[in-house]
């Protein structure tokens, strides 16, 4: 837990992790970040706004995406999804908050996170199986529904069984012990912290 006495966290625009870990979402640092707070987050979200059943996490999607690419992205696989501690807002919702100014608002936490845990991001064949999954979850978690889904490729063969947040919580941890020497060495290296701005939020 990162401590200033001159310089407290604004509650309204910082978040509170697990481990006591405060990230500033207009400043953010994740350096010293523990990788079990993002297992912690991503086990408890809920995949498509919790419309799956059984209930699916964001945690348990990680980890397959990571099975589904190529062995040296294993490690950008498994955090792809990664600023979803934040919140896991199915697709509809971002198109309909205009996706590239969502995803321009969230880029400087998620610089933060690669930064820090030394991953990727946008890989085409990572985001090609994150469609891949998104498939599959369909098939095996959803009502059918009368929808055009024809962005998707194909489903994997296997079917998805939900384990929990628990299980799910153990299942990401364990897989980033199996792909984290894969991480970038940025990871080892302080990322540097921008200069203070004034809080546009009054008091």
């Amino acid at each position: 837990m990162q401590l200033d006495l001159l310089n407290r966290p604004d509650g309204r625009t910082a978040i509170l992790m697990p481990s006591g870990f405060i990230l500033d979402l207009l400043e953010p640092d994740a350096t010293g970040m523990p990788i079990t707070d993002i297992a912690q987050c991503l086990a408890s979200q809920p995949r498509w706004g919790g419309a799956a059943r059984p209930w699916y996490s964001v945690a348990e999607h990680s980890v397959m995406v990571s099975r589904l690419v190529p062995p040296p992205l294993a490690f950008s696989a498994l955090m792809h999804d990664s600023e979803e501690f934040l919140g896991d807002w199915p697709s509809p919702v971002k198109v309909l908050l205009d996706r590239s100014y969502v995803k321009q608002r969230l880029q400087p936490v998620k610089g933060a996170l690669c930064r820090w845990f030394g991953f990727e991001d946008d890989s085409p064949e990572v985001k090609h199986a994150d469609l891949v999954c998104m498939a599959t979850e369909l098939r095996d978690l959803l009502p059918a529904a009368w929808m055009d889904w024809g962005h998707l490729p194909p489903p994997h063969p296997d079917t998805i069984v939900p384990v929990g947040p628990e299980r799910a919580y153990t299942l990401f941890l364990d897989r980033y012990e199996e792909v984290k020497h894969l991480a970038t060495p940025a990871a080892a290296k302080p990322a540097p912290r921008p200069r203070k701005r004034r809080n546009p939020i009054s008091r």
